[in-house]
């Protein structure tokens, strides 16, 4: 059976943006048309899991996959992309409202132009992997759990609405009154730790929520390293944990011993509590978790 062939396939979020996502679609397919370039469109208007839609297997696509939407679309057209082996450099065109990963990798549209499809310039970056017990996420940036995943929280399901960008930062300071101690085991194949954490955070990328505001200040992790980076930080007292959660945010790797860091290719994190995650700031499933590294198993379209 003869394949068709399209140049591009577009998944668009409307539910990322305000409406900005159902604007920018329509500028892109203005842009397509007129350099007679073909393509298909999935359309995202309902709590979609992106990345079990299955792929026809009956379509070839030679350009590249472009992504409209913000940092949970991408992770799930990623899931979308290897999950369904399509080789295809990906795309991205940023409606949400933090963009972090855009942000990050400096692909944030300056302007409603797209002549970047066309250039041919592209990156290979690592992808992460996180197993839970009946499912898998995807992740360019990372996973948090305790600080980083209550504070996540509280910004989706209280302040994002109302204060956009800035809720993260309203709400990270008011989780900051009220760390929790967890415990925690961090395993490999070369260690076990058994600790009680306040947060912990593995990167592949060091995010930016904005321009010159890191989340981590460590230049040393990278995309395309083929390691993960796990920080973390010790609950010995409150004020222990405060002073070491604020040096992990302001100040990084110059953290005066207060967090530890363990680089690898995989990990196996567990608790005897219930323990939640986010990935790539998405609120995802609960510990036991497996966490891998794909070395070099996504193609990005530069800007």
């Amino acid at each position: 059976m003869t394949k068709e062939e399209i140049d591009f396939q577009i998944i668009a979020n409307f539910m990322a943006g305000k409406g900005e996502a159902k604007r920018k679609l329509s500028l892109l397919k203005n842009f397509l048309q007129s350099k007679q370039l073909s393509f298909r469109t999935t359309v995202i208007e309902t709590p979609t899991a992106i990345s079990k839609i299955p792929q026809d297997g009956r379509t070839k696509i030679k350009k590249g996959v472009i992504c409209i939407g913000g940092d949970g679309t991408v992770s799930e057209t990623i899931g979308y992309l290897l999950n369904n082996q399509i080789r295809s450099p990906l795309a991205i065109i940023p409606t949400g409202t933090a963009n972090i990963i855009v942000n990050t990798l400096g692909l944030n549209l300056k302007e409603d132009k797209f002549d970047f499809l066309l250039a041919d310039k592209t990156r290979k970056v690592d992808v992460g992997l996180v197993e839970y017990q009946d499912t898998k996420n995807y992740f360019l940036l990372g996973l948090g759990l305790g600080f980083e995943e209550n504070f996540l929280r509280l910004t989706k399901e209280r302040l994002k609405a109302r204060l956009g960008i800035f809720s993260y930062i309203f709400a990270a300071i008011s989780e900051l009154l009220s760390l929790r101690k967890i415990p925690l085991v961090i395993e490999n194949s070369q260690i076990q730790v058994k600790t009680n954490v306040c947060l912990l955070t593995v990167l592949n990328l060091q995010p930016i929520l904005l321009k010159l505001f890191p989340l981590y200040k460590n230049r040393m992790i990278k995309g395309d390293d083929g390691l993960l980076s796990l920080y973390y930080v010790e609950y010995r007292n409150y004020f222990q944990a405060l002073l070491g959660t604020l040096i992990f945010h302001l100040f990084g790797q110059k953290n005066f011993g207060l967090v530890k860091e363990i680089f690898s290719s995989e990990f196996f994190l567990s608790s005897p509590s219930l323990v939640r995650t986010q990935v790539d700031g998405e609120l995802r499933g609960n510990l036991p978790i497996r966490v891998t590294l794909l070395p070099l198993a996504l193609e990005l379209m530069l800007i």
